[in-house]
């Protein structure tokens, strides 16, 4: 913990938001390397993936992902919102500005840009090999099942669902990605994380004693609230407020 929040002399702390990137970024990995055997043994060398979810979280996934594996290629973008996917588009294209090897992985066209709510599927049906899900978790059983059906490696972004019947779902879609050797990986990035799995494997090595109790503290800024604008509809105005 000193490591993260305090700075020593001649030494800043790491910051909250290298942190996260770092977690973000063995989540992501994770799901790379679940594809990557996959990808590699159909001989073409690359990881294609395409992005479902245009949003910060989308957005960050994607350069997440290029940042975890050397052969990543990011090829398709697709959100139910034009301004989104365009926002994000200028995003990425702005980091492949800055950053050389970024520029050899961002590979989105105009014709692998999609909107709408059919936007999902043509993402899936893109020829990639991997797809990040990350819109509101109300849709990502659907689009979960989409993906292991045309036979796309995952990563989600969680929660993976909101409701018994959507997880049932993901567990059904569990059972074909596993059928057809198919990775899932959900962003519970703690969990991927190599400090925090250290930390647990000491925990249950009993290195540090029984445990009897516990308490866990987040700090998080507050949650946003978009403000309606005149030409949207009730569906898009919750749709865009989701949390």
């Amino acid at each position: 913990m000193d490591d993260v929040s305090r700075t020593t002399s001649g030494r800043a702390a790491l910051s909250r938001r290298d942190f996260l990137k770092a977690s973000a970024i063995s989540a992501t990995s994770a799901a790379l390397m679940a594809a990557g055997g996959y990808s590699f043994a159909q001989g073409n060398g690359k990881l294609r993936v395409g992005v479902v979810g245009c949003g910060g979280r989308g957005t960050g996934a994607a350069i997440n992902a290029m940042n975890a594996h050397p052969d990543v290629e990011v090829v398709a973008l697709g959100d139910l919102f034009k301004d989104r996917l365009d926002s994000a588009l200028a995003t990425l294209k702005s980091d492949a500005e800055k950053n050389a090897d970024h520029a050899k992985k961002f590979k989105v066209t105009p014709e692998r840009c999609f909107v709408g709510w059919n936007a999902y599927q043509q993402v899936i049906d893109s020829g990639i090999d991997i797809v990040i899900l990350a819109t509101p978790p109300g849709f990502r059983p659907a689009h979960l099942r989409a993906a292991v059906e045309a036979g796309k490696h995952v990563f989600m972004e969680k929660p993976v669902a909101v409701d018994a019947p959507g997880i049932r779902s993901v567990l059904e879609s569990s059972e074909i990605a596993r059928k057809k050797n198919l990775g899932i990986v959900a962003g519970t990035q703690r969990r991927h994380q190599n400090s925090y799995r250290a930390t647990m494997e000491r925990i249950h090595a009993g290195d540090i004693g029984e445990i009897v109790a516990a308490q866990c503290y987040w700090n998080q800024g507050g949650l946003w609230m978009h403000e309606r604008r005149p030409e949207w509809t009730d569906m898009e105005w919750q749709l865009r407020n989701w949390l």
